[in-house]
This record gives structure tokens, C-alpha cells and sequence, in this order.
């Protein structure tokens, strides 16, 4: 039986309605939950959350287009089965089947994923998916979009960071998003009045974000509601939120007792009153549209179907632990380009900003977000005045959140595909995005290669320089505005880490990691924005780096994950110097000093990428010198420079003569504000000059 009506509104928006397909897919996540909930109990697999209470969310994606964008609540069964339509892949996804949809088998059910049906991939920290849907939001915008973004999350969720980053990108920018608080007064244990003070309503109307409340256990009145708000946002009106009022009619997940924290009493009102199955098939009978005895057709016919799709299910295969690897990380492959374009002397400000407006003229959608970078200066550090000066509307200034910049950027590229910029000012004030960052870096393990998260994040990391907080060398940087930052990428699986010490290098690893799948954290560092090229203590030139202060014109790229060997000096290596940044500099400068009176020769390698760095050109540079030195910026507290330093220990002991040296900046917080103390902070030429001599005479 299939009836269309009108929402009984006078005044509704909405279209034709199949009343009976809608039932029956909220009957069908009904009884999926409750078949589920029963295999959980008998231990066929580990764990399962309900959707008990929340079926009404098929009437809110009812109320969608095909081609508008899903960011789903962990509660949101039925809104999957409305718009998929796929029995199998919940069941599939809680056996861990490889057949999986969402995510082969890999992560927990109920974190709903589809990039073939536009569902962003769920995760299990309560709306940490919200800000990358603003990202997805801000492209369906700015590429004059018809669709829109529709995010869904709890009450509890919405207490969050991450939510209240939502409202702020929706609202700054009127992005095309419908926000939904599923609200069933429960966050866990925890009622939701302890969530906000007051009006949820209210309170995102302050933020400027339209608002209503909805009763989630009235479904005609649910769908009438939000095809009057989709509407409204089409129409360029800007977002929205409905604070969806709705019942939980089992706990809060399968390691929950409802009855240790919820009283009999409630437990009864809320399933006698706030049950959306039950309430639209009550509706369905007193409006002529089906009978009690097609209500219990519907749900036995259902119930066979569920039973026979597990049935298959459970013939599938399971993933072996052979797999454990598959997308982690996409390092490019390189495409050798030998650059054409003419070479001028140039500082890596001027590098960066060639390489931005380089993406923006192949790629019209190209922008870099962040604060200030839309300003006629271009950023504090002038990174985007190319593009303000000739690519208008691609250096684009945003709130003062570094979450919120990272999840428009991250977002925007999963729309299309298509690396965005971040510019995150200093290094240190990327800590309040790390969620999103970690988030952004998991996307494609979790979703089995589904997802990938195309994201360059690049800021000003390390001492001094660059900018207004010093123009030049040490000094005046101090805290908030010094960490070297490395060990914050570093160690995120998924995240492809960069530091170039060159120009011509920051250049063509900055274009080459736009054609990354993955996140790559793009670490400038603050006193090379105009350095010059190093010298020796007689001050001349080091030849064998000051080239790289030659850059071409015109598009060029260099190979991610590959070091660079310097050669100081002539004949075999007796010193191998690992390095990176700034670090890079000083050792040529230390390098060329010893060798200018012992002669001979010292190779300083230039890891230039960080993660996933050159094991080949370390191997074979401590090989052929046989004694080593890592020398980092950052203090020796678990850095990415002792990693470096435990590797060559671990996989290289046979070839040393002599224990490996490390050289790193004091165990202080980065960096004091005084020249001397700055300076005192760091390593430096002197330093590793030191431990030169010291490891040549052993």
C-alpha cells in the first residue's frame, strides 16, 4: 500500500509525502535495533548503539534532496536506511564484514558513511564531524551550490567545542547547513539540562543562527518543519537549527544499564509517550491510511526481510589482521618535472606566496582560510599577498578559531577532492584544532579508502623572525609564538608532515603536497621567511646550499618523503648531520667550518619531510660516514628528533663507529622573549661545530 499526501499544514513547503514507505523505513530501523540489541546480548559481536526513539530522523532526510549532504548522529539508523536504503550495511557493519559500506568492517556500527550517497563519515567523538560539514558547507557555497548540509548531533553534543565551531561557521559565513539537536534528555547519565543554561533556541538565535523547536514525536509536524527550513536555506536565507525533541527508549549503548540512572517511573512515560513508531502508526490508522492489521503485516514481512539479509550477511567475509595497514596515509606519487621557468634570488616568503598563486591559477576553487590572510597585507607574515593582490577572493580572513579554520579547509576538500590551505598563525595556537586535525588525518583508515581529507595546514613554527614580532634573528618571539612543533604532526598517523629549509625547496614541496589525498601540516620556519643563504665563519657563501636561494618561475613540484644530501667539502663522509629547518643552515654552517681546516668532507642531510622521512638517505649517509648527528629545535622531551635518534640506533648500529650525538634546544618552555635567552634556547653553528670535533676525535 502506497499513499502520497500533503502535510496537513495549510502552509507547507513541503512535497508529496509517501506516509507508508516512511513507516516502514522507521518500523525497519526499529526492528534492525532490536534485532541487533538481541545478537549484542548473545555475544555475537562486541557492541551496539541504539536508535530506539530516534526514528524520526527519516522524516527529516525524507524532507532532503538526493543530492544534499549527511553529517550524522550516532542514533541516525533510520535517516541511513532513508536515504540508502541498504538493509545490509548496518548488519554488515556490525559483524565487521569487509563488505561493509562505511567502512569495510573497521570501526564501530553506527557511525554512518557513504561518499557515494553524500554521508560524511561518522566518528565516535560526539560531533566532531560538525566542523568539517561547516567546511563541506562554505564549498557548496562558494561554488554556487543548490544543495545543502544537514548535521545531526545530541544534546550532549552539542556542550562541545566542535558544535559550537558549527554555529560559528554557519552563522559567520550564512553557510547552506540545517543544524539538528536530537534531544532525548539524555547525554549518557546525564541530563540535558546540565548541556546549556536556558533556551537552546535562544541561545544559537544570539549566535545568529535561525531556530526552532520541534516535537520529534510528531513526524508529520517534523517533516513539515524542516521542508519549510530547507526551503528557507535554499532560498539564501542562511542555516538553521531545530532542537528536535525526542525520547530515548533504551540506554544510552549496549555497556549501559538505563535502569541504574533513569527511574521506572520516566523510563514508562517516555515509552508510552515518546515512542515515533508507535505515534506515526497510530496516525496512520486514525487517518484512513492503514490498518492495524497492515501495521503487523508490515513488521512481519520486515522482520523476514532482516532475517534472511543476516542470514547473508553472516556467509561474508570477516577482515584479517593482514589489512591492518591499508590507507593509513597517500603519499603522491611523484610526477618528475624538471622546472623550465627562470631562476631569480629569492627569499621563502617569496617562495610560499609563488607556490599559493600558482594553485590558485590552476585551480579556481583554490583558497587559503585564516586569520587576517584575506588583509591587503596578506597575513602578519605577508604568506598571501600574491593572492589578495592578484587572485582576489582566494585568501579569504576568518574568525579568530583555529578549529574553525581547520575544519572549513578540511571540509572544502572533501567536497571535491581538492587540497585547501589553513593558515594557522604560530605553530602553538594549532592545539585548540587538534581533534579535527587527528580527525582529518583519520578519515581514510577508518573508512577503509572511501574518504580522504585533502588539507594542507601551513604556520609559522620555530624562533624569531618573519614578522612583526621580530624582524630578524633572535628575539622578541617568546611564548605562544616559538615551539618548533614538529612532534604534534609527527606522531599522527595519517599525516604527512613537511619542513622545508629552502626556498626552491618550500616551493615545490608546497606544490606537491596540494596533490596530496592526505593531511600535510606544512611547517614554515619564522627565521628562514628571509633569510639569506648560510655562510661560513670567513663569510662566504656555502655553494652547496646557496642554489637552492635560486628559484624557478612556473609551476614545479619536488618528491615528498625524499632527503636532500649536501656534500661540504670534498672525498668520503666523515660526518653525517641530520637535519631540518633551521637546523639545515646552522649544520652547513658548522659543516663547512670544520671542513675548511681539517679538509675532507661532511654530508648534511636535509630530511625535509619529516613524516613519512627518508629511511634510505639516513641509512646510507651513516653507512658511508659511520658517525652521526641529529640536530633539532626542539627540547629532548620525546621529540621527533630523539625518534630520529632511537631509528638510527635501532635499524643502523652496525655501521657506527662511534654512539650517535643528538643536539637539541634546552628542556625549557619555547622560547624567552630576550635576545640572550633566545639565543642561549637554540642550538646553533657553534654548537654543532662543537660535537664535531669532539665526534671526529673519538
Amino acid at each position: 500500500m502506497t499513499v502520497d499526501i500533503k502535510a496537513t499544514g495549510a502552509n507547507t513547503l513541503a512535497q508529496p509525502l509517501d506516509v507508508i514507505a516512511l513507516y516502514k523505513t522507521m518500523l525497519t530501523a526499529r526492528l534492525m535495533n532490536d534485532l541487533l540489541k538481541v545478537r549484542k546480548t548473545q555475544g555475537r559481536f562486541p557492541f551496539y548503539i541504539g536508535c530506539a526513539g530516534h526514528e524520526t530522523m527519516a522524516a527529516v532526510v525524507a524532507a532532503l534532496d538526493e543530492e544534499d549532504w549527511l553529517a550524522l548522529y550516532y542514533r541516525d539508523l533510520a535517516a541511513w536506511l532513508q536515504r540508502t536504503g541498504d538493509i545490509y550495511g548496518p548488519l554488515r557493519e556490525a559483524y565487521s564484514r569487509v563488505t561493509g559500506p562505511m567502512c569495510a568492517g573497521r570501526n564501530m556500527p553506527a557511525h554512518y558513511s557513504s561518499k557515494q550517497h553524500r554521508i560524511l563519515p561518522g566518528v565516535s567523538e560526539v560531533s566532531g564531524l560538525a566542523p568539517f560539514a561547516g567546511g563541506v558547507a562554505f564549498a557548496v557555497k562558494r561554488q554556487n551550490e543548490n544543495s545543502i548540509v544537514m548535521c545531526s548531533t545530541g544534546e550532549g553534543s552539542s556542550a562541545t567545542n566542535d558544535f559550537s565551531v558549527a554555529l560559528r561557521q554557519a552563522a559567520v559565513h550564512r553557510l547552506p547547513m540545517l543544524l539538528i539537536v536530537e534531544d532525548n534528555n539524555w547525554a549518557i547519565t546525564t541530563p540535558s539540562s546540565v548541556q546549556w543554561a536556558g533556551s537552546l533556541v535562544e541561545w544559537a538565535k544570539g549566535a545568529g543562527v535561525y531556530a526552532e523547536e520541534v516535537d520529534g514525536n510528531d513526524i508529520i509536524q517534523t517533516y513539515e518543519t524542516t521542508a519549510r527550513l530547507v526551503q528557507q536555506i535554499r532560498s539564501g536565507n542562511g542555516p538553521a537549527l531545530m532542537h528536535l525533541h525526542l525520547g530515548l527508549l533504551d540506554p544510552h549503548s549496549s555497556s549501559t544499564d538505563i535502569k541504574a540512572y533513569r527511574s521506572k517511573e520516566e523510563i514508562a512515560l517516555t515509552t508510552a509517550t515518546k515512542d515515533p513508531v508507535k505515534n506515526f502508526g497510530r496516525w496512520l490508522v486514525e487517518n484512513g491510511h492503514a490498518r492495524e492489521e497492515d501495521l503487523e503485516c508490515f513488521r512481519k514481512e520486515i522482520r523476514a526481510e532482516l532475517d534472511r539479509a543476516e542470514q547473508e550477511v553472516l556467509k561474508e567475509q570477516e577482515p584479517t589482521g593482514d589489512r591492518v595497514l591499508e590507507h593509513v596515509v597517500y603519499v603522491p606519487e611523484w610526477r618528475e618535472n624538471i622546472p623550465r621557468g627562470a631562476k631569480r634570488r629569492m627569499t621563502m616568503l617569496g617562495a610560499i606566496n609563488e607556490a599559493l598563486g600558482e594553485l590558485a591559477e590552476r585551480d579556481p576553487q583554490f583558497f587559503v582560510y585564516g586569520q587576517d590572510v584575506g588583509s591587503p597585507r596578506g597575513g602578519v607574515f605577508g604568506a598571501t599577498a600574491t593572492l589578495v593582490s592578484k587572485y582576489p577572493g582566494h585568501a579569504i580572513s576568518s574568525p579568530l578559531n583555529e578549529q574553525l579554520i581547520v575544519g572549513i579547509a578540511a571540509g572544502a576538500g572533501m567536497h571535491d577532492g581538492k587540497a585547501r590551505c589553513a593558515e594557522i598563525q604560530f605553530v602553538d595556537y594549532h592545539q585548540s584544532a587538534t581533534q579535527t586535525i587527528r580527525l582529518a588525518a583519520r578519515m581514510s583508515y577508518q573508512s577503509f579508502g572511501d574518504w580522504s581529507v585533502p588539507l594542507i595546514i601551513r604556520t609559522k613554527s620555530g624562533s624569531g623572525g618573519g614578522g612583526p614580532i621580530s624582524s630578524s634573528g633572535s628575539g622578541g618571539g617568546a611564548y605562544g609564538h616559538s615551539n618548533a612543533g614538529e612532534l604534534w604532526f609527527t606522531h599522527v598517523p595519517g599525516m604527512i608532515t613537511i619542513c622545508p629549509a629552502t626556498p626552491f625547496d618550500a616551493k615545490g614541496l608546497l606544490l606537491e603536497a596540494a596533490r596530496s589525498k592526505s593531511p600535510v601540516a606544512f611547517l614554515e620556519r619564522g627565521r628562514l621567511y628571509r633569510s639569506e643563504p648560510p655562510k661560513d665563519g670567513a663569510g662566504n657563501s656555502i655553494a652547496e646550499i646557496a642554489e637552492y636561494w635560486s628559484v624557478p618561475e612556473g609551476y614545479y613540484t619536488l618528491p615528498i618523503g625524499k632527503a636532500r644530501r649536501l656534500r661540504i667539502g670534498q672525498g668520503p663522509s666523515q660526518m653525517a648531520i641530520i637535519a631540518w629547518g633551521t637546523m639545515v643552515l646552522e649544520a652547513c654552517t658548522a659543516a663547512a667550518n670544520v671542513v675548511s681546516r681539517e679538509g675532507g668532507s661532511i654530508e648534511v642531510v636535509d630530511l625535509r619531510t619529516l613524516a613519512p622521512f627518508d629511511e634510505e638517505a639516513i641509512a646510507a649517509a651513516v653507512k658511508e660516514a659511520n658517525r652521526v648527528i641529529v640536530v633539532t629545535e626542539e627540547a629532548d622531551l620525546t621529540s621527533f628528533g630523539r625518534h630520529i635518534h632511537s631509528w638510527i640506533v635501532q635499524n643502523c648500529f652496525y655501521d657506527l663507529d662511534c654512539t650517535p650525538a643528538f643536539i637539541s634546544a634546552v628542556a625549557a618552555p619555547a622560547a624567552p622573549y630576550s635576545a640572550a635567552e633566545e639565543a642561549a634556547f637554540y642550538p646553533d653553528a657553534t654548537d654543532i661545530e662543537a660535537k664535531i670535533e669532539a665526534l671526529l676525535a673519538e
